[in-house]
């Protein structure tokens, strides 16, 4: 196996900051506070597609070694797409009626469906791929990432449409993983080679602002859910005033 480039190192390295953000992200919810099964399902998703992260790029970058570069890179968006599917259906199950869920659970699979298959199609050896949305000799995005980004800003739709049932505290740390991620979707709109002088490696960059945009993800939760699984300690019984 060649040795990477020092693109392919950087990217390597920080796509555990993604693994590691899902990873702690468990953690928190075993021994700070509890969240719901659905949300325990999203991190778990993103540890999944952390995994993905590494492998394309470790294994990926030099074109040769563990398999074909398609490979995964199939398994590295088509994985992020699947993470903001968890999302979405995480969203539905805090603050959509049943009735709601029901109908928009399976419309929800289709595109995360849909999303995975063209970015399949996309990849498969002898396909002509070309950028959905160029951005010249920047970068742009290939279809499995034009679906991702569309994916992800339902989720934050999903969470505006309900924007009045969300408490006061919990508000700022959703703006927060809002503008977290709007970030990363500029940094990741570089291709994968992109340094900007002297040491700024944008898609590795993104990697990082991900994963702190994930750990926000897990604390705006923690705030909305802390009070519903905080422990009332009992009340102290009243002194005795004695009589006489």
């Amino acid at each position: 196996m060649d040795s990477l480039p020092a693109h392919g190192l950087a990217n390597t390295i920080t796509g555990f900051a993604t693994l590691f953000s899902g990873a702690i992200a468990l953690a928190f919810c075993h021994w700070v506070g509890p969240q719901p099964a659905r949300w325990r399902f999203a991190y778990w998703m993103i540890v999944v597609t952390g995994v993905f992260t590494v492998t394309l790029h470790g294994f990926g970058e030099t074109m040769t070694g563990f398999g074909p570069r398609w490979f995964w890179a199939f398994l590295d968006t088509g994985s992020n797409i699947v993470v903001a599917w968890a999302i979405a259906l995480a969203v539905l199950g805090d603050y959509y009626t049943p009735e709601l869920q029901r109908r928009a659970r399976p419309l929800l699979t289709l595109a995360m469906l849909v999303g995975v298959a063209w970015h399949l199609y996309d990849r498969l050896p002898g396909t002509e791929r070309a950028y959905l949305i160029p951005l010249g000799s920047w970068g742009g995005f290939y279809p499995g990432e034009s679906w991702l980004i569309a994916f992800s800003w339902l989720v934050a739709l999903l969470f505006w449409a309900r924007r009045e049932q969300i408490p006061a505290r919990a508000k700022p740390l959703l703006l927060l993983v809002v503008a977290i991620f709007f970030t990363g979707m500029l940094l990741a709109s570089a291709s994968n080679e992109q340094i900007v002088y002297p040491f700024f490696a944008m898609h590795a960059l993104w990697h990082l602002v991900g994963a702190f945009g994930f750990v926000t993800l897990w604390a705006f939760n923690h705030v909305r859910f802390a009070p519903a699984w905080r422990e009332v300690a009992p009340a102290s019984p009243a002194p005795r005033v004695p009589r006489g």
